[in-house]
């Protein structure tokens, strides 16, 4: 849901608050819908560093160059290894589902790779913000 939220907020231009109201409207189940709405928000109100972060460790690829669907799942993995209480294999195991389930053959080891580099370097990407 947060993926599909994020390429609406970049393709459609939602602000956060209409981001939140459509998780709000979409997931009934409250464990669910508050588990979205804190990676939603974790996210978003990350976004500059996360793609600073993301830039950085992606050599050779632009953030503007890679897929909408594999910028917004390394957004989120990014979001969850660097600003959240998530495991890093746990964090990276689900952008790699998640990518291998909604883009392209290739989007699983590019997001593995990526978020990979992320979490060796979650320390001194902290000691940095």
């Amino acid at each position: 849901m947060v993926l599909k939220v994020l390429y609406e907020v970049e393709l459609a231009g939602l602000d956060g608050a209409e981001a939140r109201a459509v998780v709000t409207r979409r997931l009934r189940r409250p464990g669910e819908r508050d588990f979205a709405l804190a990676l939603l928000n974790q996210t978003l109100e990350n976004l500059e560093k996360i793609d600073k972060i993301i830039g950085g460790v992606a050599e050779n690829w632009d953030l503007s160059r890679m897929a909408v669907v594999d910028r917004n799942i390394l957004r989120i993995g990014a979001a969850e290894i660097v600003f959240g209480d998530v495991p890093a294999s746990v964090a990276i195991n689900e952008a790699i589902e998640i990518a291998k389930k909604f883009s392209t053959e290739d989007s699983g080891r590019f997001v593995n790779g990526i978020l990979d580099k992320v979490a060796r370097l979650t320390s001194e990407i902290r000691d940095n913000l």
